[in-house]
């Protein structure tokens, strides 16, 4: 079993839940409210003597990245699934975990680190999580998983939304509004701005639409694991339950991400086009597809 370390003594991911009760009560009831199920009232008050195991949701998480992977099980317990030297922590809201055997450079050298943390629960028991996963390398993938919490025990019904790496699509936090509707955003690069006017392309055909519509400011453009800037991909929950995109966010008063000039009118271009609502929704995307015309012809110039 793992071993925890951290500032708490018995610390559970079913009191962290209670923490976000009341936020709401209706949030996709129609696709998974069941009077025969144990509330989320009920569950927090069900304390466990030890955090819940993040490595529980290894299987989720490399069922929403790896297509090689087995089927993401239908139920996944909340403790009992840390391998042998595991560490998991408790730090703030986020339960992490960390396990390695060897050293780098080495042939039997592992690691693997992740991390989970509450960020909706709902008074029927609908649980969400932010993820995030590495496997190793440099890479740190996000993930939202969505499941029931039929039991104190264990997590049902599990839906997994995967997103991309840090500042590629990685998933930048999620927020609740006084409605009780959850929000996600995605990080986005500058090139990821740029190709938003053809982004619903094939991705195949997208690198000769940039050049063709763009010119040199094309290549310009950062995208990278750590190239972030000032927006994100902002999703809500649509009619069936599902994770949707709904237009890029830019807040207000956000300094620019960065010097660079092509960057800092990307980002600008946005803000100019979302409005008041900071929201470029689907009938604005016109205006924004304008203005970062307007910003790859600076650019070439």
């Amino acid at each position: 079993m793992g071993r925890l370390i951290g500032t708490g003594g018995m610390v559970a991911i079913l009191a962290l839940v209670g923490l976000f009760l009341g936020l709401g009560a209706y949030f996709l009831a129609d696709v998974y409210s069941s009077d025969s199920e144990v509330t989320a009232s009920e569950v927090s008050s069900s304390y466990v003597d030890d955090t819940a195991d993040p490595a529980c949701f290894w299987p989720v998480l490399d069922s929403a990245f790896s297509p090689d992977a087995p089927e993401a099980p239908e139920s996944v317990p909340f403790q009992g699934c840390a391998p042998e030297g595991a560490v998991i922590e408790v730090d703030g809201d986020w339960i992490r975990i960390a396990l390695q055997s060897g050293e780098p450079g080495e042939a039997d050298f592992e690691r693997r680190a992740s991390g989970i943390k509450v960020a909706l629960v709902v008074d029927y028991g609908l649980l969400v999580l932010e993820a995030y996963d590495n496997w190793g390398g440099s890479g740190v993938f996000s993930s939202l998983i969505v499941g029931h919490m039929a039991s104190p025990d264990a997590l049902t019904q599990i839906r997994s939304y995967a997103f991309g790496d840090r500042c590629n699509g990685g998933l930048a936090g999620t927020t609740v509004e006084s409605n009780g509707r959850l929000i996600a955003n995605a990080n986005m690069t500058p090139w990821d701005i740029m190709i938003e006017p053809i982004s619903d392309l094939p991705f195949d055909a997208q690198w000769e639409a940039g050049k063709a519509r763009f010119g040199a400011a094309f290549g310009q453009a950062s995208s990278c694991a750590i190239c972030c800037s000032a927006v994100t991909r902002e999703y809500s929950w649509d009619e069936n339950g599902d994770l949707a995109p709904v237009g890029l966010r830019y807040g207000p008063g956000t300094a620019p991400s960065s010097d660079d000039l092509l960057t800092i009118c990307l980002e600008e271009a946005v803000r100019a086009a979302a409005g008041e609502d900071g929201l470029v929704s689907a009938p604005e995307r016109t205006t924004l597809g304008g203005l970062i015309d307007e910003c790859a012809r600076e650019a070439s110039n």
